[in-house]
């Protein structure tokens, strides 16, 4: 998945760049709209993540422009501006949602998540994700194997979705720390084989191998 940070401050598309950044994402950074606009079709975003006012084209023209080229990505806009009349203006020329300046990471993402999944109900994209016997729903955090339930936690849900999509890539500790933990950064790496462990009892097959030095992959 490829996502868009558009916006004039450095410090906020550093920190995004970091915080949004994993192995089944791709974050490019641009620093007005015009930018961006060069690189629309080139890489094809997912999601935008579109400051309001920055030089040489704000968001408001950008996301214009974007909307008369017939470009339905979704787009978050982010300014310091609070007042309605500005919220009513972005919904109206195509924005999905409207998050104001100073954000927390936690919520930018959580609104990213709820963003993506109604543009995917809206093209009527199916939520499920099968690999052989193994199916993951992404709505609810859900799997089955074999059509039977498999009682999985919030964390071993996101090791087992990166695996199978991703089937036969070895990834190492710290990129299951990464996807296992996206907001935390003192957990043990460590802990990822513990994880990996309870979810193998759970996914009958043997479909995690270890690869001795190296990590983990789905086979």
């Amino acid at each position: 998945m490829n996502i868009f940070v558009v916006d004039d401050d450095s410090l906020i598309r550093k920190s995004l760049y970091e915080a949004l950044s994993n192995d089944s994402c791709s974050i490019f950074c641009f620093e007005n709209g015009k930018e961006a606009m060069m690189e629309i079709q080139k890489k094809n975003p997912d999601l935008i993540v579109l400051d309001w006012d920055m030089p040489v084209m704000n968001g408001i023209t950008f996301l214009t422009k974007l909307r008369q080229n017939h470009f339905d990505t979704p787009v978050i806009f982010l300014t310091v501006n609070e007042s309605e009349e500005y919220k009513i203006e972005g919904l109206e020329k195509g924005a999905d949602d409207y998050l104001c300046k100073p954000f927390s990471i936690a919520e930018l993402k959580t609104r990213i998540k709820v963003v993506l999944r109604r543009y995917k109900k809206d093209q009527g994209e199916d939520e499920y994700f099968r690999n052989g016997d193994i199916c993951l729903n992404s709505y609810n955090n859900t799997c089955t194997q074999n059509d039977k339930p498999v009682e999985i936690s919030v964390t071993e849900f996101r090791l087992l979705e990166a695996f199978v999509h991703n089937p036969d890539r070895i990834f190492d500790r710290e990129a299951l720390m990464r996807i296992a933990f996206p907001e935390d950064s003192v957990s043990s790496d460590r802990s990822i084989d513990s994880h990996i462990k309870r979810l193998r009892k759970k996914i009958s097959g043997e479909r995690i191998k270890t690869v001795y030095g190296a990590g983990y992959k789905f086979v």
